[in-house]
């Protein structure tokens, strides 16, 4: 069965990512998958009816139904924009001598 994987704050698929999916249900695991082209992953059918979340860069995604066309959202963080984030938190830190 056939996934799309979005970013949640861009609505835009990831492609060419490689994430962890963890699944709850009778086959339950993690699985390592990487998004095609077109932002979408093969999950084999045995999984299909389970309960499904995207693991990347630190961030969950929320728990879906593992059904043919599920759409995966998460927010995915970069490490430039987690770097930018941590400048700015020390540029307000005050200094004390």
């Amino acid at each position: 069965m056939k996934i799309m994987v979005i970013d949640a704050t861009t609505k835009r698929p990831l492609v060419n990512t490689k994430l962890q999916l963890q699944i709850r249900g009778k086959e339950s695991g993690f699985v390592t998958v990487t998004t095609d082209q077109s932002g979408a992953v093969q999950l084999d059918d045995k999984y299909r009816g389970h309960q499904v979340c995207a693991l990347f860069n630190g961030t969950q995604g929320a728990w879906v139904a593992a059904n043919e066309g599920t759409t995966l959202s998460l927010t995915a963080k970069t490490t430039a924009q987690g770097s930018k984030e941590k400048n700015k938190e020390e540029k307000n830190k005050e200094t004390w001598k």
